[in-house]
């Protein structure tokens, strides 16, 4: 039985005066709603049987149909989608050159080049931008701003929730860590489409860093060129994903073979600001063991080691075990890294 409210009576108030001594009675008929019993998914109402549309209302339209057990949510949020505000709610990366993404940021390693391809937007309500207005992604860090990538003078009736902009932006290369800030920007109009034009943004960063390693090897490093020890045994773990800009960052590391040989030392290369606060082993997720303690940092005589990476000259500290074969490959460490 499809839902309903039913008005029994009509509401009726009746003032009724009479004579000396003079009374006001005030009669106030009271109407029952009838509501049937709904349909309930998790979190919302639904409709129990199809729901037929015979009149075009906001992204309602006509000819369509809203089979049983579609929310009230979606349905309500249909008739009034004229009315909701477009938003962009998120910004994804795609480049080439050395870099990592990280949710929303576009992380690069100092020193080194790399071009954007393509931005990706994530729009919500994207028909009520302005037509003609402009989608525009800029790297506000720049002076002037340069523009990364743009949709010019739009028709939001084809505008989809997912955006793709090509770009061939070269960012400009960075020798130290920093982040350059990134706004993407839309334009819809107020009074539901009648009035001023309203700006809406989203912001993220492109952020230049340092990359740490994690490697096995059996070669000492005393006494080697840093960068072609670099080049010498095995890489286990190589990130940019070490923030300059948080005090305290845990790093998971997945050990393997080379780890557990007995002819490698494992050792932890991090930027010369970071500091190895601690290094526990996993096994299954479950901690096991204390290892902070097993490592022997290795600055160069405080001097550190210089490497060289593009145009950059990057310094770096490294913790070396103090045994051969210390980890089994079900192993992860995780390092506690502080700046």
């Amino acid at each position: 039985m499809p839902n309903k409210v039913e008005i029994t009576e009509p509401a009726v108030n009746i003032v009724e005066v009479s004579t000396s001594p003079i009374t006001v009675e005030v009669t106030e008929q009271t109407n029952t709603v009838s509501v049937t019993s709904l349909t309930r998914a998790i979190g919302n109402a639904t409709i129990a049987s199809g729901l037929d549309i015979t009149n075009t209302i906001g992204d309602a339209i006509a000819g369509g149909t809203y089979s049983a057990g579609t929310t009230l949510e979606a349905i309500v949020r249909d008739l009034i989608a004229p009315f909701l505000e477009p938003t962009i709610s998120n910004i994804s990366w795609s480049a080439t050159g050395t870099h990592q993404a990280d949710g929303k940021r576009l992380l690069l390693e100092c020193g080194l080049q790399g071009t954007i391809s393509s931005v990706g937007l994530t729009l919500t309500n994207p028909e009520n931008f302005k037509a003609g207005s402009d989608i525009t992604v800029e790297n506000i860090s720049a002076v002037p701003d340069a523009t990364i990538a743009q949709e010019t003078s739009i028709d939001p009736t084809s505008l989809s929730s997912s955006l793709s902009l090509s770009s061939t932006y070269a960012v400009p290369i960075q020798t130290a860590p920093v982040s350059l800030t990134v706004t993407a920007t839309g334009t819809y109009q107020g009074d539901n489409g009648q009035g001023s034009d309203v700006t809406v943004t989203r912001t993220t960063t492109i952020a230049h860093r340092h990359r740490m390693h994690v490697r096995t090897t059996g070669t000492t490093l005393n006494g080697q060129v840093f960068n072609t020890w670099m080049t010498s045994g095995s890489s286990v773990l190589s990130t940019l994903g070490l923030d300059p800009g948080e005090s305290s960052q845990e790093i998971s590391v997945s050990c393997n073979a080379n780890t557990a040989s007995s002819s490698n030392y494992t050792w932890i290369i991090i930027p010369e600001a970071a500091t190895l606060e601690a290094v526990y082993a996993e096994v299954g997720g479950a901690s096991v063991i204390d290892y902070t303690e097993s490592f022997t940092l290795d600055d160069n005589g405080g001097n550190y080691w210089t490497r060289t990476v593009g145009t950059a000259s990057p310094k770096y500290k490294v913790y070396r075990s103090n045994q051969t074969g210390a980890f089994d490959s079900d192993v992860t460490l995780k390092l506690t890294i502080t700046h």
